[in-house]
C-alpha cells in the first residue's frame, strides 16, 4: 500500500509540474498578446475612406483620443461591443473622443454601412477589403480595441470583448481627454 501511494504522489507531483507549465505557456501567450502592437508605440498611421464617403487621416485626429477598433460584423463579441462603442462615442465625442471602427471581412462598405444603419451605429466605420490597416496594426483575433491618446501613442490594448469591458474603455478614455482649453485650440473634423 505505502508504495501505491507512493506511486500516486509521484505521478501527482509530475501533473502538478505538467499543469504548471502549461498554465506558464498560456500565462507567457497572454502576456505577449495577439495583437503585436503593445502600450507605448506610436500608432502606425493610415488614410481611409469612411462607409459615409468622408476621406481622413489617422493623423489628422491628433490632439483628440482615440479609439480604435477592428471587428467584424459577423463576429459575436464585436456585434456585442458596437453598442457600447457607440454610446461612449455619443457620450465623449464633444469632449475630445473620436471612435473609428475598422470592419474586416465584412463586405465593402456597402455592407458595412447597412449593418451600421441596422444597428444604430454613428461613429466612423472603415471597411478595410484589403486588410492593409488591419496589417499595419498586426490584428489577429477580433475584436481588438486600441486606446490612442492624443499624441499618437496607443495607450491601451483590449483584445476580445465581455460585459462591462465598456466601463474599462471609458475609465481610460476619461483619463486622456484634452481639458476644455486644448479642446477649443483643436481644428473641426
Amino acid at each position: 500500500m505505502a508504495a501505491f501511494e507512493r506511486l500516486c504522489m509521484k505521478l501527482k507531483a509530475k501533473l502538478m509540474v505538467a499543469l504548471g507549465a502549461a498554465a506558464a505557456v498560456v500565462v507567457l501567450i497572454a502576456g505577449t498578446g495577439f495583437a503585436a502592437l503593445n502600450k507605448n508605440l506610436e500608432a502606425p498611421n493610415f488614410k481611409a475612406k469612411t462607409v459615409a464617403g468622408k476621406q481622413f487621416e489617422l493623423k489628422d485626429l491628433r490632439g483628440r483620443v482615440v479609439l480604435l477598433d477592428f471587428w467584424a460584423t459577423w463576429c459575436p463579441p464585436c456585434r456585442m461591443e458596437a453598442p457600447a462603442i457607440d454610446k461612449l462615442w455619443r457620450t465623449y465625442k464633444d469632449k475630445g473622443l473620436v471612435v473609428v471602427g475598422v470592419a474586416l471581412e465584412s463586405g465593402g462598405p456597402a455592407q458595412v454601412k447597412k449593418f451600421a444603419e441596422d444597428n444604430g451605429l454613428t461613429y466612423r466605420l472603415v471597411a478595410d477589403e484589403s486588410g492593409d490597416i488591419a496589417k499595419s496594426y498586426k490584428i489577429s483575433p477580433i475584436p481588438t480595441t486600441y486606446i490612442v491618446d492624443a499624441k499618437g501613442v496607443i495607450r491601451q490594448v483590449h483584445i476580445g470583448f465581455g460585459p462591462g469591458a465598456e466601463k474599462d474603455f471609458e475609465k481610460e478614455i476619461k483619463a486622456l481627454l484634452p481639458t476644455p482649453e486644448q479642446l477649443k485650440n483643436l481644428k473641426p473634423l
